[in-house]
């Protein structure tokens, strides 16, 4: 009998050949078959000869295949013509016999499995699955019919288990090697294998391809397309019984692939890796490293080993915020790359104790990549204890519990809670498919790390003798001790903290420049032992003045006024001079105003230390004073100023102003030509300050139709004395003061220390700068009646002033602007101050001959002189610049 599975070559003669052989070429039809059974035409199998048939058939040739097929279930034979159909002629009707033999080879008592077909068929039998047999093969072609073969059919062999376990790796000669493991249930002898693939995942396209011997393969795949590989084996017996295919195992190349892609090295140590371009269009002298995804390596550290293969070699540092390295051999951020774990790395871990030394919070960098989790051990001994045994091998204390861990956008903490005392060993972890990656320990002691309490009853205050003193109650943890500092700065100035040095006590203090400025206090603290924090600052106090009595009088004022006809009110807003305290020892807090009405009734408004005030007035006389307030109580020398309402009159012509230079300017005004002369005028200057606004003034004493021969004087004014309230000056501390309104009433009042032809007398009054919208008959007739009501008064004189009003003589439009004019140009004609010694003595007034020679005002150090220079039409008087002694502000 023949082995399986057996193929052979099977040649039949012709039906014309087989008559020719028996020499009966006029036989009938019909005694044909019968003399074929009874003369065997030529047909036998290439493979075997027969001593009764020595030469070779002529005729036709069929392929015959008989085998077993995967699964051992059937005998299968197959008949096909070797050469194409229109090359091979008919071969007429084709059978096949599979008859089993039984032992001593008698033929089965089952009937023999005839299959018969044309061209081509093929015939099968059942298989017993548990013993060996023989076949009996018989083939017929038309009427000729081959001798029988015996074929041996084996017991059926194990199936073994397809290979499991499938993986690929890369060498660094660019060699992609496919792996498997045998299957853990076959242990009968070696194996073959086969290994298919293809990169269409939907309809698979297989390769098929043999490996013997060992459980690898090398294959040859593309990059960038997604591969399902499989593997079978069988032993090595024939017929095969092949196992089922593996698992499906995907391969994805990316156009480089690193070896190893992932590996643990200690600080300090040398790594090298590799990367393999599997897209062999790129050469491998083109690789540029980068570390961390940013970093570009020198190219000293890197070279090409063959066509597509580069290799670096790199030394992981040991400080690093990280426990592991990312190695990157291109530029495009959708390469992956290689990652090196660095075990036994020192990362920053800051441990913190809260002011009650019940929990600890330890934080450390957040990183993009990975999360690490943190790890804890206590032992009740003292920190260079435990470190020393833990370095010897030896594990001491006990495992902390696991925390809840808070990762913020730059931060990852963990708190430890509840917290004991003694040495805690802290580390971070990071899992890997080589095992957890482990940072440095560091060995710490909470106690050591206090951040304290914020400090409570915070105290500040500014002493007469220029010192700050702040107080404060410190925490009460740790008990070991604590030293506190606090920092302030001003509240009028750009915010810049003044840091104090820290102190041992509970109070500390600094010089300042001003007693009276309000500053903004904060403290803290830290303990004095071991590598503790600072507390959070303390909530901003601030400081009071140390006053050691009341204000002593209340500030002068400026008032502007402005009307509201629809409402019958007038807005009244009061600008106030800033109080000079420097030197006493005393502050003010703020103001206190006051109205009384005629009834006597009084009400009072408490404001702060403000530059200006507003308020509604309905035009109902009443006196406004303004008291000055601190926290020993308020001002005895106070201001007061009477609103009254008054008529519109109209005095002055016109009104120029001229800036000499950067700190002196030129007033000059005309009067109407039928108007009264005002005995004297206030021009106001106002100038801002960082606290308030500072107002600067001068009174122009002028000499009436009865004192030709008097002098008339420039004065200044600082409001201590009974000044008047005006647009003009600041506010008198008489209560019998008119009030303004609109169109220039300008009245004599208050007169000290002399009497009316007194030149140098200072007298109260009142003005406005609007104008009068009168005709000259009511003008007159409300002058009369004003010069009456004024004297019966106090025989008080009434002069009337008007802005930009014409002349009464109708002059033209003409002359009016050239008397504007001539008016400006002879601005400093008409006044000259003594230079030369700063007196307060008369001098003549320079005559239009003089013009050229005017002085500077500017030249010397003098208190700044008063301009407006004054001009009258009817009348010529000498000018005295008469300073205060109290130096006023520029």
């Amino acid at each position: 009998a023949l082995n399986l599975p057996w193929q052979d070559e099977l040649c039949c003669d012709s039906p014309s050949a087989h008559l020719t052989v028996e020499g009966d070429t006029h036989a009938p039809e019909t005694n044909r078959s019968e003399s074929n059974l009874l003369h065997y035409p030529l047909c036998s199998f290439k493979s075997l000869t027969t001593k009764s048939h020595p030469r070779e058939p002529t005729g036709t040739c069929l392929d015959i295949l008989c085998r077993i097929d995967e699964n051992w279930g059937n005998l299968t034979c197959d008949l096909q013509s070797l050469g194409p159909p229109s090359t091979t002629p008919d071969s007429g009707v084709m059978a096949v016999s599979l008859q089993r033999l039984l032992k001593g080879g008698n033929t089965a008592p089952d009937n023999p499995v005839v299959c018969e077909a044309e061209d081509f068929f093929m015939c099968s039998v059942a298989l017993d699955t548990t013993t060996s047999f023989v076949i009996m093969v018989t083939v017929s072609i038309s009427d000729a019919v081959a001798p029988p073969v015996l074929l041996r059919i084996p017991a059926r062999p194990v199936k073994p288990s397809p290979p499991v376990n499938l993986s690929h790796i890369q060498t660094i000669e660019a060699e992609l090697i496919l792996q498997w493991d045998d299957p853990p249930d076959f242990d009968t002898g070696p194996l073959r294998y086969e290994v298919r693939h293809s990169s269409n995942t939907t309809h698979p396209a297989w390769q098929v391809v043999s490996a013997l011997g060992e459980p690898r393969l090398s294959l040859e795949l593309k990059p960038r397309l997604n591969y399902i590989t499989q593997v079978r084996c069988s032993g090595l017996d024939k017929p095969s019984l092949w196992s089922e295919w593996s698992e499906p195992y995907r391969i994805h190349l990316d156009k480089v692939s690193y070896i190893p892609e992932e590996v643990v090295a200690r600080p300090g140590e040398n790594v090298t890796v590799y990367c393999v371009f599997n897209d062999h269009s790129i050469n491998a002298s083109t690789a540029m490293w980068m570390l961390n995804l940013q970093q570009q390596l020198p190219r000293s550290q890197y070279h090409a080993v063959n066509q597509w293969v580069s290799q670096i070699t790199v030394r992981p540092s040991e400080t690093r915020y990280d426990l592991y390295d990312l190695l990157r051999c291109t530029q495009e951020w959708t390469i992956p790359y290689s990652q090196i774990y660095v075990e036994g790395a020192s990362i920053d871990i800051n441990c913190e104790t809260n002011g009650d030394i019940d929990a600890m919070k330890c934080s450390w960098n957040n990183t993009k990549w990975s999360k690490h989790e943190f790890r804890s051990r206590w032992a009740d001994l003292p920190c260079d204890v435990m470190e020393e045994r833990e370095r010897t091998g030896v594990e001491v204390g006990e495992m902390g519990p696991a925390c809840l861990q808070d990762r913020s956008e730059q931060k990852t903490s963990c708190t430890i809670k509840p917290l004991r005392m003694n040495c805690y060993k802290l580390w971070l972890e990071l899992p890997s498919p080589l095992g957890p990656i482990s940072s440095k320990p560091i060995y710490l002691s909470p106690i050591d790390h206090v951040k304290p309490h914020t400090p409570t009853d915070v105290k500040a205050v500014s002493q007469s003798n220029g010192v700050l003193m702040v107080t404060w109650e410190p925490p009460s943890l740790p008990v070991e001790g604590l030293q506190c500092q606090f920092r302030y700065h001003s509240t009028s100035a750009v915010r810049e903290w003044k840091v104090h040095s820290p102190v041992l006590v509970r109070w500390a203090k600094t010089v300042v420049s001003v007693m009276c400025q309000e500053y903004v206090v904060q403290v803290r603290c830290m303990p004095t032992n071991g590598t503790g924090y600072w507390s959070e600052w303390s909530d901003s106090v601030y400081s009071t003045p140390q006053n050691s009595r009341a204000p002593e009088r209340g500030p002068d004022f400026w008032r502007i006024l402005q009307d509201d006809p629809y409402r019958n009110q007038t807005k009244v807003t009061l600008l106030f001079e800033h109080l000079q305290i420097s030197g006493y020892s005393y502050c003010v807090d703020g103001f206190i105003v006051q109205y009384k009405a005629l009834s006597g009734s009084v009400i009072s408004e408490k404001i702060e230390r403000v530059s200006s005030y507003t308020f509604e007035w309905n035009l109902v006389p009443q006196t406004v004073t303004v008291e000055a307030y601190n926290n020993l109580g308020r001002s005895t020398n106070n201001i007061n100023m009477t609103l009254e309402r008054q008529p519109k009159r109209r005095c002055v012509h016109s009104f120029s102003v001229l800036v000499v230079n950067s700190t002196c300017v030129s007033l000059s005004w005309s009067l109407l030509d039928n108007s009264y002369v005002p005995l004297f005028m206030v021009p106001p200057g106002i100038t801002d300050s960082s606290a308030q606004s500072s107002v600067t003034y001068a009174t122009v004493l002028l000499s009436g139709l009865k004192q030709e021969q008097q002098p008339i004087h420039l004065h200044y004014k600082d409001g201590s004395g009974s000044s008047s309230s005006d647009e003009g000056n600041f506010s008198a501390n008489t209560s019998d003061i008119s009030g303004s309104f609109p169109c220039g009433l300008w009245e004599l009042d208050s007169c000290r220390g002399g009497g009316m032809d007194d030149p140098q007398r200072t007298c109260s009054y009142n003005s406005v700068e609007k104008l009068s919208e009168t005709s000259e008959q009511e003008e007159e007739e409300e002058e009369e009646e004003e010069e009456e009501e004024h004297e019966m008064r106090e025989g008080k004189d009434l002069y009337y002033l008007g802005m930009n009003y014409p002349a009464e003589d109708e002059e033209s439009e003409e002359d009016e602007e050239q008397r504007k004019e001539e008016t400006k140009i002879e601005l400093l004609k008409n006044v000259v101050l003594n230079i030369e010694d700063c007196s307060v003595k008369s001098h003549p007034l320079l005559g239009p001959e003089d013009s050229s020679k005017l002085l500077s005002a500017s030249t010397h150090s003098f208190s700044p002189p008063y301009l407006p220079q004054f001009r009258t039409a009817p009348c010529t008087r000498q000018l005295t610049a008469q300073p205060h002694e109290r130096k006023p502000r520029p």
